[in-house]
Formats: structure tokens, sequence, C-alpha cells
């Protein structure tokens, strides 16, 4: 199968009525799946969109996300997912750099009024085929139009299925980086279908497995995970934004076997109260992805609750790259990897020559799933990504490992990460790692700030647990004896909540704010 297409409509053929995806108390079963893409993306052809041209999504998760990002697919176009907490400016940047004809959207998403963002923009800045509103309250111009009367006027119950070749470019992922500027990448049909299929085949997983998701559809990370049991005909299941009780009670009701975290969503669904009372004895794996994974949670997991974890280094780059998983590297540290069958990697200097066993450098990466290119960046592009004399495109990472013997590679952090301290260098997941093992602290997020003596000082976002209060003397104490003096945060600011909204901090939001510093 050479498609997304054909393993969805053989389990339409198979099993009709099996649950594909279930967001809260929305369902969507395997036929439903095909019966409403076809309608979708009918709609879509029908007011002009043909291949290869843009359709951007800015919603949460839901039923209706998955089924408009398919439809494009289903007809050749190329979806784009869009962080649905995004403003005006954002958006402003990333419509025009992206090139989206037509625009679905959700009203509002939390705090941010979405359709009131975009509204500022579309007609009057951009040009667009047609917004589709997920929402009551629709503007009065032509180009607007509710989901319903998309559907009624131009949906069809028939649509031709395209087929893609393996470099045609499947969707658009957005992602705006350390700096803000927002950076397209085009993710291949055939590299991303491959990928998620072994990584798949590799977790054993299968058609009665239960995946429960606490990432989010629009983050290429969380999606792509999704995929892997839905190419097994299984089930797959988000939250339309992650609350830890809501989650343990889901694995309990809905029989999950499968579920996906952060280190920091690991941390808060640990310190909930709901925690001790949960049964957690039908989960047979962990899957961690997106931070830095310590030790003493994954033991948790694999000590106290006997599930296996799995441990992946990825990007949106690159889809899956090298792992740790507790059945087969036992009591080793979680940010010790192994190249899996269907990837490899170098360790690089900064002339691109492997480094000796011992020392420290750059993650590079070959997988199926590697990006063709930054859109519109050939700069980032030929910075990041080059082919071998197989024809294997590689991607650069900027993630900083140390080479180990035996193939494995020691993970050290993120090279835009780190914090130079007066003479020291601070990775910054270390310190956070660090944090996240204090039995008073729910999440924690480590970034730095300009000083004028030192260079780099660095700052602590804390979310405690309850009511705790917690000081930069406090953290102190608990750093002696684990990590240097030099690591131990200069400032400690408590925060009631660290945006995590892909189950990754989401730095950007938490810098909007005014803390309370200690």
């Amino acid at each position: 199968m050479n498609s997304f297409f054909e393993y969805y409509s053989q389990f339409a053929q198979q099993t009709p009525d099996k649950v594909l995806l279930r967001i809260d108390q929305q369902e969507l079963t395997y036929q439903e799946f095909m019966e409403k893409t076809a309608l979708f993306g009918s709609a879509m052809q029908n007011l002009g969109i043909q291949a290869d041209e843009k359709i951007g999504i800015v919603m949460p998760n839901s039923i209706e996300w998955f089924i408009v990002f398919w439809s494009a697919v289903r007809i050749g176009a190329q979806p784009v997912p869009i962080d649905p907490q995004s403003g005006s400016l954002e958006l402003s940047a990333l419509l025009p750099a992206t090139g989206v004809r037509m625009l679905f959207a959700a009203e509002q998403y939390r705090s941010n009024k979405i359709l009131q963002a975009i509204h500022s923009l579309v007609p009057e800045t951009f040009d667009m085929l047609k917004v589709i509103c997920f929402a009551k309250n629709i503007p009065e111009e032509e180009c607007y139009l509710s989901d319903a009367d998309f559907i009624s006027r131009y949906g069809k119950t028939h649509c031709d299925i395209y087929r893609p070749e393996a470099l045609h470019t499947m969707s658009l992922a957005c992602t705006s980086g350390s700096t803000g500027t927002p950076k397209i990448l085009a993710v291949p049909s055939g590299g991303f279908l491959s990928t998620q299929k072994d990584m798949g085949d590799y977790l054993g997983l299968t058609s009665e497995d239960v995946m429960l998701l606490g990432m989010t559809l629009y983050h290429q990370g969380g999606f792509g995970m999704g995929q892997q049991m839905a190419l097994k005909g299984g089930t797959v299941m988000y939250q339309p934004q992650f609350n830890p009780a809501g989650f343990l009670n889901m694995i309990h009701q809905y029989h999950v076997t499968v579920i996906q975290l952060t280190a920091t969503l690991a941390k808060v669904l640990l310190s909930s109260p709901e925690f001790e009372n949960s049964d957690l004895s039908g989960v047979r794996i962990c899957y961690f992805a997106g931070e830095v994974l310590p030790k003493e949670i994954a033991d948790i997991f694999v000590k106290k609750l006997h599930i296996r974890v799995i441990n992946v280094i990825g990007s949106s780059e690159t889809c899956t790259m090298v792992v740790w998983d507790s059945d087969r590297d036992g009591d080793s540290d979680p940010s010790d990897f192994r190249k899996l069958s269907f990837t490899d990697f170098r360790v690089i200097d900064e002339n691109h020559h492997d480094v000796p066993e011992g020392e420290t450098g750059e993650l590079c990466v070959w997988t199926d799933g590697v990006i063709t290119e930054y859109v519109n960046n050939p700069e980032l592009s030929a910075e990041k990504i080059f082919t071998d004399e197989q024809n294997r495109r590689w991607f650069c990472t900027g993630d900083l490992v140390r080479k180990l013997p035996d193939g494995v590679v020691r993970f050290a952090g993120r090279s835009k990460r780190i914090i130079k301290r007066g003479g020291n260098l601070v990775y910054a997941e270390e310190v956070e790692s660090c944090l996240l093992t204090h039995p008073d602290i729910t999440a924690a997020a480590v970034t730095d700030e300009p000083h004028p003596v030192i260079g780099q000082q660095i700052v602590a976002y804390l979310q405690p647990k309850g009511d705790v209060r917690i000081t930069r003397g406090e953290i102190a104490r608990f750093f002696d004896g684990k990590l240097a003096a030099y690591k131990v945060p200069d400032k400690i600011i408590l925060v009631e909540e660290i945006p995590k909204d892909i189950g990754k901090i989401q730095f950007k939001n938490l810098r909007k704010k005014e803390y309370h510093q200690l």
C-alpha cells in the first residue's frame, strides 16, 4: 500500500463500525471517515480547490479537524495545521508564507478568539477563496461560510482519491522555532507513511489497541503518533485540551492500552489527586516524546506501574529518530538512545565530520520521513538537509549528543537552548529534568535572561503543587549534590500553570505574562 487512504479504505470495508477517532464524547468510525472525507473533499473541489493548493486549519482538537485534514489529502491538496492559539500577528505571517487558499476555523480556543483574529485580516489584507467557520457567529462578507452551508451547497457523496508519488508534499507543518520566525515544513507523503507504519510495527501495535495521546492534532508529533495506531486499524483518542483527571478517567472508561505523554504531562498526571486511585493495569505502553525524560519518572512507569516505556527523540522534520526502550535497554538512562532498524544517525562536528567516541556533537539523522524542504527558505533547507550518495535525505537536528560505545548516543540538549552563564555552559533541559524530580513541583520551564556581569542568567518558571511556595534557596538545597552549583537557577518565578498545549513547554506564551519573582 502506498497511501494512507488505501489503509483507511481497507479498514472501512473490514470493520466499518470500528471507532477510528474519539475526542471526549465525539466518535468517528472508519466508515464515517470515508464518507465525510468524500463530502468535504468534493466540496473543496467544487469551490475550485485543486491538487497542491493549501488548506489552512485553525482549530483545536476535534473530529472536524481530522476530517478537514484528511479531506484535503484525499484530493491531493495540502493541509496546513496552524496553532489555534495564534493571534492576528502570527496569522499575518503564516497565511502569506504558506499560501493558504481556503481556511477552516473554529470560533475560539481557550481565550483566543480565532475567528475574530482571522476577520481582522480577511478579506481586507489577504485574499481567501473561502473561510469555512465552525461557529455560531459568522462574518457577513461573502468569503465566509458556515460548515453546514459548505457541505449542503457543495458536498457530494463521491470523491476520487488522489494517488500521491512518494515525494509529493502531503502537508505543511508550521513551527515558529525558537526565534518566532515561521518555518514551513514540506512533509513527504511516502516517507511520512512509511515511518509511521514502521514505528507502529516496532511498538507491536494491533487493531485491538486503543491509544490516548496527550499532545495535540495540530502538532506534527501528536498527529503522527496517532497515525501509527490508525495504520493498524485501532482506535486513537485525544482530549480537546489536556486535563489530568479526564485523561485518567478515559484510560479506565475506554480500556486504553497505549498512552502518549511528555515528561511535563507525566509529572502533572502523577501529581494529580486522582492518580492514586486510578487503575492503569490495562496500559502496556507509555510513549514519551518532546522533552527530556528524567529517570525518576521513567522508573515510576516501569517499576511501579509495570508499563513498557518508549522514549523517543524525534522532530517535526524527521518523524521518529532514535529511541530508549525499557524492554530492551533495561536500567540505563532514558536519555541514552539507539537507532531503529529503519533509521540511521551520525554525530558530527561543525565541519560535518564524525566526532570520535566520547565526544559531543550534533545529531544528524536519516529517516524516510525527513522533510524535502523548508518552504520558501532555500538557505535553511541547505543548512539543515542534505542528500548522501545513496540519495537518502539527512537532517541536522540541532540536538547535541555524546557518542557512546555500542551505537548509543546520550542526549545533552538543544544547541539553541544552551545558556552561557559566565564561563560555563548550561543545558536548559538538564536543569528542567532535575526540577521535575522535586516532589513539590508539578511542571518546570527553564530559559535565560541577559545579565550585565555573567552574560546570561538562568530563569526557572515553576508550577508548584497546590499552594506550596518554593524559593530559590530551597531549589539550591535540592540541587546540592545533584548538579553543579552554577546550574542552580538565578531566578525562580512561580506560575499557576506552565503553558503546555502540545505537551511541550510553550515558551512564547510563557513570556507573554507578568509573574511574581521569588
